[in-house]
């Protein structure tokens, strides 16, 4: 488990300096209220939170480092994704809660610079 999660973690890494987004390491489902929660920590912000009845999410993000981009959430659907609010500059946090319009399949964590 210990290797599994520090290879996703180097995976996520990669990404991140590739301006890819990051597919969380940490997801744990709650199948006895259809919902699973998700969270993880990058070099440049941490969120976390939880989707119930595959498209409803509640989360929140954090921009950690003062480096003139702002952090936000990007739940992935089969037809598309949408984005939430824009977190910036550091230690300012954001909260979502959204229904998608199909089933979520993940939630990322993604940064834009914003001057």
């Amino acid at each position: 488990m210990k290797l599994a999660k520090r290879l996703l973690l180097v995976g996520a890494v990669a990404a991140a300096t590739a301006g890819l987004s990051i597919v969380p390491a940490e997801a744990r489902a709650n199948t006895a209220a259809g919902c699973w929660t998700f969270g993880n920590t990058t070099s440049f912000g941490t969120y976390g939170g939880q989707v119930c009845d595959s498209r409803h999410i509640m989360g929140w993000v954090k921009d950690t480092k003062a480096d003139g981009y702002c952090v936000f959430l990007r739940v992935h659907y089969p037809n598309g994704y949408h984005d939430g609010p824009w977190a910036c500059p550091k230690n300012v946090t954001k909260n979502w809660d959204w229904w998608a319009p199909q089933g979520i399949s993940s939630v990322s964590i993604e940064k834009v610079y914003a001057p």
